[in-house]
């Protein structure tokens, strides 16, 4: 399979993740209806392609040889469209409520709050900031204590499973409210390490699942089946297994996607703009719904024409962050890192 059609396919597991997580938080605000549930799932797809990307760019162009470079490429990718999102949100709170600022927002403190007191969706990009500041750390140091490839595979499943053994101990299962003990990177970094672990595989070992992709896409529906029982389940088993039943599923729908030919979808302009300006819409969608949301408050007569009309301005709005904030930053990074002679990428490729 060639490169052309793995971006292809991973271009529709990204625009799946991110229709899921607009859908489950529209479906929260304009209707009454179980599936929306589902949508939940789209943040675990998102965690796991990360961590695979992540992975395969460390050990396929060797950008983990300069800790500087890796920690550049990612923060000036996405802390300038982070910046401005919380901006705006912000803004909206202060001039709304008169919200004070917390600078916790700043670091990404603010996902180990109990209450995320504005811009709630940005839990799950302090995760994957966390991740990105400890990711070459944990290669360091894997690589470094042990030569063997299977013991390093050991290591990343062991930290794949690390998150659900903390919730067993130190998690309350009855804490159904939004807050720490479901957005605190201790407790929810399994999707972004199962993503690092299946890229690591594919990476160290000739085992192909390329003839096997229906059986990966079927593991994901059972992962998925459990994890959706597992909702109905009030359980310490629930609290402790259910996030990592669903990650499991992101990982085995990640890797059908990864070895099936280009799906027709996966080929279409649209599903590639979707794709490409995710980040974008992943960071505006909920200011649009929270406009949307008081506006047919206002007016629920008119609450039908809520949904089209809200993820119509989602993409508008998206596609303009991306035009004029993402896309300019993406480009500020590329030229800063091909400019000064120590970002330079390393010719040693990592282990």
């Amino acid at each position: 399979m060639n490169t052309s059609k793995r971006i292809a396919n991973l271009d529709l597991f990204r625009f799946l993740a991110i229709a899921l997580v607009i859908y489950y938080h529209i479906g929260e605000r304009f209707t009454l209806d179980k599936t929306v549930a589902i949508g939940k799932y789209g943040v675990e797809m998102f965690f796991v392609l990360s961590g695979f990307l992540i992975t395969n760019i460390y050990y396929k162009k060797s950008a983990g040889g300069n800790l500087l470079r890796f920690w550049l490429q990612r923060f000036l990718r996405t802390y300038p469209p982070y910046l401005a999102a919380l901006l705006i949100s912000y803004s909206a709170v202060f001039f709304g409520r008169g919200q004070d600022f917390d600078p916790g927002f700043l670091f990404f403190f603010q996902n180990f709050y109990q209450v995320i007191p504005f811009f709630k969706i940005s839990w799950s990009l302090c995760i994957e900031e966390h991740f990105y500041l400890m990711f070459p750390l944990v290669v360091l140091l894997t690589s470094r204590a042990t030569s063997s490839k299977h013991v390093r595979l050991a290591l990343w499943i062991a930290i794949t499973l690390t998150p659900s053994v903390i919730r067993y101990f130190a998690g309350d299962f009855q804490m159904k409210e939004f807050g720490y003990y479901t957005t605190a990177t201790i407790f929810r970094f399994d999707g972004i390490a199962l993503g690092c672990t299946i890229s690591y595989f594919i990476n160290h070992y000739s085992v192909s699942f390329r003839s096997n992709g229906y059986l990966s896409l079927f593991f994901a529906a059972l992962f998925a089946g459990v994890s959706y029982w597992l909702a109905d389940v009030d359980s310490q088993f629930k609290y402790c297994s259910g996030y990592l039943f669903l990650v499991f599923s992101a990982g085995m729908l990640l890797v059908s996607f990864y070895y099936s030919p280009d799906f027709v979808l996966s080929k279409t302009l649209f599903v590639k703009q979707i794709a490409l300006m995710a980040y974008s819409l992943y960071l505006t969608h909920a200011l649009i719904l929270n406009v949307f949301d008081k506006i047919f408050h206002k007016y629920p007569a008119f609450t039908m024409l809520a949904v089209p009309l809200c993820v119509t301005a989602m993409l508008l709005v998206g596609l303009a962050f991306y035009k004029l904030i993402e896309a300019p930053s993406i480009s500020l990074r590329d030229n800063l890192l091909s400019f000064q002679p120590w970002f330079k990428k390393s010719t040693r490729r990592p282990s």
